[in-house]
């Protein structure tokens, strides 16, 4: 039968020994107090629309061809009119996002028809129509 060792007792420590491990352990808290500084630096990105944007879409999803087609906005002091692109995105330079108001959207194509009526709520920055 083996009989259990007795723990070996601790060497003590000399002064010079403890200056330095103390320093070490002191370098250690401070990298560690940096790196946390660093991780709270990181913010998370919102990225948002400066004006309000429609675009009009096929049934489908796709991109409507919208050349010569227009965009009212009634509801604000005075209604606003805009053209599409080629690609069905009309961008109102003068209505800010996050909208405040809701508003009363008119979609007319190039023969100046009435294509679509749709109410845009508040607090959008984007609106979407199918048609």
């Amino acid at each position: 039968m083996r009989t259990a060792r007795a723990a070996k007792p601790a060497k003590p420590v000399k002064a010079a020994g403890k200056k330095t491990l103390m320093a070490r352990r002191a370098l250690m808290l401070k990298k560690q107090a940096q790196a946390a500084a660093a991780r709270r630096k990181r913010r998370r990105v919102r990225q948002t629309l400066d004006r309000l944007i429609v675009i009009v879409t096929t049934q489908g999803g796709n991109p409507r061809n919208t050349s010569g087609w227009t965009a009212t906005l009634t509801g604000g002091p005075s209604p606003v009119t805009a053209e599409f692109d080629d690609f069905g995105v009309v961008r109102f330079p003068t209505i800010s996002t996050l909208t405040e108001i809701e508003y009363l959207l008119r979609v007319r194509d190039a023969n100046n028809n009435t294509v679509a009526n749709r109410t845009i709520p508040a607090n959008r920055e984007y609106f979407i129509v199918r048609i």
